[in-house]
């Protein structure tokens, strides 16, 4: 992997060309002798008189620059390359996760292209912008592009970009919902939420006249699902449980209609087994069940498993395994339980941590200030939950470096979080004290007691206590 800022000095120019190099290797395969003069690469690319070729095969590099040179790189790319080349831009810096790659090319393409290229940077463009939650310029790009297919007689590829420029709206609408939730308009936010609803469920039928498109089967479905769930999730927000169980049920029976190509089962059957979880959960809610509530987790744990690691999936994973354990009696479930409630916590707060502070290192800066129950209120939690994280997050950090099992690990926390003992602030003689009540192996003890004066000791260097 090259560095690109220790190559090139920090020099503007050096970065954005070393940008435009990458991009348009991805695009061409080669790259015009010009770029590579001044950029990181010049010592290391094989050249001829008018074109060098790059062995490097790493790009990701060029993701942690900032957003200028980034842009500029683009914009170079862009004056460098023909328009049929564009399509081929877009998919580079989709592949590199460059949000303001994307960006860029859309200030600097202009929307009335014609032809059959004009459809295609625009569908392609309208996908980007969609990826990366910028909708309102997705909707215009799509717009655009099913105008263009439609006056060329492509009338599927034309129905296809209509259906989607309606889920982008009703993306646009559920992020606008959530607004006015946190400002507390909630009449407002069910009116928003119930046209984006109908949204989703008017894209379904122009997914169904996009014969012979691939991917539209898949989008019907999912846009059946999301017209059922986005409600659902409304009334689960809002406390109706009952509501919100009959929606989720509605958006899980969509996949037992019709036959759906193998390619895309995986996104289809993964929002399937979402609103299957929150199905159960709200089914756990209205009976009371422990082991619906664990069924529930089981499921989102899965999810979260299969890589759907975002706020909805983990919160919802903690309020069932939460919910199991104010049911429980038996120790040995309770252990079982509380492990999976462990991993689950760590799935949420590492989300949450990473949206409000950026970094665990930055949460630990501010837990040493010692205003615990105003970091525990700004992560919608309790100090002695905000602790766990904390301890968890060591712990498991100490068995990886010492190639220890992870499940002993989460064993140890579930006994910790079961009985509320907690290494922040408590000695480990007291702890163990607390633990020999409940476990009769001495040999796990030890091991508990040497892991424990691990976590302590990396607690006190971390914390400065």
């Amino acid at each position: 992997m090259v560095s690109i800022p220790d190559e090139c000095h920090w020099e503007h120019e050096c970065i954005v060309n070393s940008v435009a190099s990458i991009l348009i290797n991805m695009v061409r395969g080669y790259v015009p002798k010009e770029l590579i003069v001044n950029s990181a690469f010049r010592n290391s690319a094989t050249c001829g008189d008018t074109s060098c070729s790059l062995s490097v095969n790493d790009y990701s590099v060029i993701k942690d620059l900032d957003y200028g040179s980034i842009k500029d790189g683009v914009i170079k790319v862009l004056r460098l390359i023909g328009l049929s080349e564009v399509p081929s831009l877009i998919q580079a810096v989709m592949d590199l996760d460059l949000e303001s790659g994307v960006r860029a090319i859309d200030e600097g393409v202009e929307i009335n292209v014609k032809g059959e290229l004009g459809a295609r940077i625009n569908e392609a463009l309208g996908i980007a912008l969609y990826s990366i939650a910028a909708y309102e310029g997705a909707i215009t790009r799509f717009s655009a592009a099913a105008a263009i297919y439609e006056g060329l007689g492509n009338d599927s590829r034309a129905r296809f970009m209509e259906a989607m420029s309606k889920i982008a709206r009703a993306e646009d609408l559920r992020v606008k919902a959530m607004r006015l939730h946190d400002e507390g308009k909630h009449d407002d936010e069910r009116r928003v939420i119930e046209e984006a609803s109908k949204l989703y469920a008017s894209s379904v039928i122009n997914f169904r006249e996009a014969v012979g498109v691939d991917e539209a089967r898949a989008n019907e479905v999912l846009s059946m699902m999301d017209s059922s769930e986005v409600l659902a999730n409304y009334y689960f927000t809002h406390g109706d449980i009952s509501r919100a169980m009959q929606y989720y049920n509605a958006c899980r029976d969509v996949l037992s209609g019709g036959n759906l190509g193998e390619s895309y089962w995986d996104v289809v059957k993964m929002k399937g087994d979402l609103c299957e979880a929150f199905y159960l959960l709200c089914k756990a809610i209205e009976e009371g069940d422990w082991r619906t509530y664990e069924e529930a987790g089981d499921k989102f744990l899965d999810l979260i498993s299969e890589g759907l690691i975002d706020e909805l999936t983990t919160e919802g994973a903690v309020m069932a395994y939460k919910g199991a354990l104010d049911g429980i009696n038996e120790i040995e479930d309770a252990v079982r339980i509380y492990s999976k409630y462990v991993k689950a916590v760590n799935q949420y707060f590492d989300n949450v941590v990473r949206e409000r502070y950026g970094s665990f290192e930055s949460l630990i800066n501010e837990f040493r200030g010692g205003d615990h129950e105003k970091i525990a209120h700004a992560l919608n939690t309790d100090v002695n939950t905000l602790k766990l994280y904390i301890t968890s997050k060591v712990l498991i950090d100490i068995v990886r470096d010492e190639n220890l099992g992870e499940d002993a690990a989460l064993e140890i926390l579930a006994y910790l979080a079961g009985l509320g003992l907690n290494p922040v602030d408590m000695d480990v003689d007291e702890m163990i004290e607390e633990l020999r009540n409940f476990i009769t192996d001495e040999d796990f003890m030890n091991e508990i007691r040497d892991l424990l004066l691990k976590v302590k000791a990396r607690l006190e260097s971390m914390l400065g206590n």
